[in-house]
Parts: structure tokens; sequence; C-alpha cells
């Protein structure tokens, strides 16, 4: 027997949940072959991040006059509870917003109790990354002696001379491999990612305030930065905090960041 189906997807203010809101959501409905349609441009109470706008392009201005998510929260919940499978592409990160936001208006909704299928999480499966499937692939034979520590090392560097092969990457200098090893690193400011440069921006990268500008957070919540300061935080990261204290604009506080740890990564061509 068939079952009704949902896909849904959720564009939001940044990616903490704990913080930041949905500003969109569409969610399309099979059953028997009938397909019905939801889309809602939705308000949030947070400011959108620009790390967020450069990657879905909504504004404030996009949704300023839009319903706020209680709002319209009882026709989004009939609309989800309709279905018994829930289908996203790595749809984890769209189920945790949607909770969370009916979390804020009391009201308990647990998506994960239905039949979640993801067709990311399908594909990861299907082509597993363990190392004996990495050295069958890039080195064209089955590893001996899986799981110990001397023909492991050996595999990983074969695996690495297959995949620079597989991707044109021979001639590619030990920076580059790192960099496309973890991208993330050079955004990090100082020797810990518990700052990032997000589209010139100092902002979290960690904690409650995660993907929000330091600078926008110093006035709020003055109290969690006097914490940082208290706790065993890294240096680099207590002295930033105080920077945000002290009443700089926003161009001179950024000054001394770059001449304390150099500018902000070169943001990827459009």
């Amino acid at each position: 027997m068939s079952k009704i189906m949902i896909a849904f997807d959720v564009e939001t203010t940044g990616k903490n949940s704990e913080f930041d809101q949905i500003i969109e959501i569409s969610m399309c409905l099979y059953d028997a072959g009938q397909e019905t349609s939801y889309h809602r441009l939705v308000k949030p109470r947070v400011d959108i991040t620009r790390g967020a706008f450069r990657v879905h392009g909504i504004s404030m201005e996009d949704v300023q006059d839009s319903p706020y998510f209680e709002d319209v929260a009882d026709e989004i919940l009939e609309f989800l509870n309709a279905a018994e499978v829930i289908v996203g592409y790595n749809v984890r990160f769209d189920i945790r917003f949607v909770e969370k936001e009916f979390a804020r208006l009391g009201r308990e909704v647990q998506l994960d109790k239905k039949l979640v299928v993801d067709p990311y999480r399908i594909w990861q499966a299907m082509e597993p990354r363990r190392l004996e499937d990495a050295h069958r692939r890039f080195v064209g034979s089955e590893m001996e002696h899986t799981h110990s520590a001397k023909h492991d090392v050996q595999a990983a560097v074969k695996v690495l001379r297959g995949v620079r092969r597989e991707f044109n990457l021979e001639e590619a200098a030990w920076e580059d491999l790192a960099r496309i090893t973890n991208p993330e690193r050079e955004a990090w400011i100082g020797l810990s990612n518990h700052f990032i440069w997000e589209e010139e921006q100092v902002v979290f990268g960690f904690g409650k305030y995660s993907g929000r500008s330091l600078l926008d957070v110093a006035p709020g919540d003055r109290g969690y930065l006097e914490w940082i300061l208290r706790s065993d935080f890294p240096r680099h990261v207590q002295n930033l905090c105080k920077g945000a204290m002290a009443g700089f604009s926003e161009e001179e506080f950024h000054q001394r960041i770059v001449a304390s740890f150099g500018p902000p990564p070169l943001a990827d061509a459009e």
C-alpha cells in the first residue's frame, strides 16, 4: 500500500536552530498521484545573517510583509500531519528548525516519528567512504590486512595518490590539499574556530550565538561575553570579546583584528 509523502525544505536566518528562525518553507504533498504544494515566506524576529543571505538571497525587506511563524503554524502543521513519509535532502536540518519553531510556541512536534527518507544519507550508505572502499576505487585492488595500523597508513598514502590522479590534483600543493580537506580553516580568527570571518563580519563559531555577529551580540548580551572572559577560553577569544565591548566602531574593530590576525578570506568568485 502506498504511503502519503511530503517533500519539504526551509530557508533560515542562519545555521543555529537554537537562535535562528525559518524565513521560507516549501512543501509538496504526494498522495495517490496527486500533488499539493505549499509555500510561505515567514517574517523572523531576528535578523538574517549576511552568510545566510548570500546562500538564499532572501532579505529582511523581502519578508517584511510576511506573517510570523506563529501566524501560519497551524496550516504548516496540518500539512505535515497529513504525511506518513518525510523526504528531503539533508533533511535533518529542516526537521530540526521546524521542531524548534514549534517548541518556541510551547508546542511539541516530533517529525522524526514519521518515516524519514533522505537521498543524501542513502547516497552515503550506497557509496560508503571507508578506507577499504576508497582503496578499491582509487587504487584498483582490495586492501589486505584491514584495520592493521601498519597497513592502513600505507593504504592511506596509496589512496591519496589515486585521489590526486582521479581529480587532477597531482600538481596541487600541500597547502591546496589542506584547504580542500578543511575549507573552514581559512575563516578562523586565531588558532581556533570560536570566532570566524563570515561576509567580512566577525561571527561566533560556537555556542548559542553561533553564526551571529560578535558586534551585534555584544550590546544585547554583555553578560555572555563576560562569562567567556571568566571561563577557560583561549586568550585570543577573550581579547576579541574585550574588543567588542570596548565601544569601537565596526570599521575600527575590524581594522584591529586584521592587524592582529590578517584579513578575511576572499569571497568565492560568483
